[in-house]
């Protein structure tokens, strides 16, 4: 038997298929697993020690209706010759498209009316944690999924780790309680910048001003994308940063030593939860019981103030917020200050 799953990626809800993955290994052990992923969520998946294959395609094909490439890609997998598929997205084309890959056995999630072209449809709703939505998918191969095996995997090399070793010791960290800060994020090829997800970059400046106090070290994590909240916090106080200087892996290598994380709900909060049990999220537009990180050791803040969780199935919200972002502006600074100290005691 052959297997493939699909998704066009996203860092974070990338991770979160990985416990799917590792569950369907566990029950096929002799049969051929392979991922199709959309090429700048690779690296998540790149050494994952339960997949046979990694398939890259340009996730532009969909986002700009590119019918010629698209086309390419259904001859492409059709000549592959699989059994069957997991589509791991919601949306209507993606189970359309796994229906003209000639795969007969097309397992999938049914959001409103969504997965006729599926021949086991999982009916999603929302407000449910996604990695559980996503375990749910191996009923249909007669599996029952595990739910207490759970946690996301990211593998990483002796190159990854000695980089964040190497990274300590440069920058004096050793024998200091360092929180992991992730302030950015929230950025998706596709949906674009997200930043309605984001905490005021003021504020993460004035928890780390109140951190630094009281004796901890920080450490800024985040991509290129994010330096410009990076330059806004450094001209309010003075911290070690490697933002924008290290690879998805070094990132996660370097958030793994972290005592504890802070971060938004983001890529960044999935790939330190794949690698730390101590992470505070911060929420406001999205409901935390479908994303959050699920050790009891992680926190996450979240004030619920009438007008959220305001993204719907779909992924859709206000643009911009007609309400000024009032969901993340009542998270206070004290908040998330006092998860941090509980996760650390």
């Amino acid at each position: 038997m052959k297997i493939l799953l699909f998704k066009i990626g996203a860092i974070g809800d990338t991770l979160m298929t990985t416990p799917l993955v590792r569950q369907l290994r566990r029950n096929f052990k002799d049969v051929t697993i392979d991922y199709l992923i959309g090429k700048h969520s690779y690296e998540v998946l790149d050494r994952n020690k339960h997949l046979d294959n990694i398939i890259k395609f340009d996730e532009n094909v969909f986002f700009e209706k590119d019918f010629k490439e698209w086309m390419k890609l259904i001859f492409k997998i059709r000549k592959r010759d699989y059994d069957v598929i997991f589509i791991l997205d919601k949306h209507w084309i993606f189970n359309l498209t796994a229906f003209l890959f000639g795969i007969k056995k097309r397992i999938g999630f049914d959001r409103l009316g969504e997965g006729k072209f599926l021949t086991y449809k999982v009916p999603y709703f929302g407000r449910k944690h996604e990695i559980f939505y996503y375990l749910d998918l191996l009923r249909g191969l007669g599996i029952e999924p595990n739910y207490k095996d759970w946690e996301m995997e990211i593998f990483l090399n002796e190159k990854d780790l000695e980089f964040a070793e190497r990274f300590w010791n440069e920058n004096n960290l050793n024998d200091k309680v360092v929180v992991g800060v992730c302030p950015g994020g929230a950025r998706n090829v596709g949906v674009g910048d997200d930043d309605l997800r984001r905490w005021d970059v003021e504020k993460y400046a004035e928890l780390i001003k109140k951190l630094k106090e009281k004796g901890f070290e920080v450490l800024l994590i985040g991509g290129k994308t994010d330096k410009e909240i990076e330059k806004t916090i450094l001209k309010e106080v003075k911290c070690v940063s490697a933002i924008g200087k290290t690879t998805l892996k070094e990132s996660a290598a370097l958030l793994k030593k972290c005592d504890v994380v802070v971060c938004n709900d983001s890529g960044p909060m999935h790939l330190a939860a794949a690698v730390n049990k101590k992470v505070v999220s911060i929420f406001g537009p999205t409901h935390p019981c479908e994303k959050a990180p699920l050790h009891k050791e992680s926190k996450y803040v979240w004030k619920q103030i009438g007008c959220n969780p305001c993204y719907d199935l779909w992924g859709r919200y206000p643009k911009p917020c007609p309400y000024g972002k009032r969901c993340m502006k009542f998270v206070k600074v004290d908040e998330v200050y006092n998860k941090i100290i509980i996760i650390t005691k």
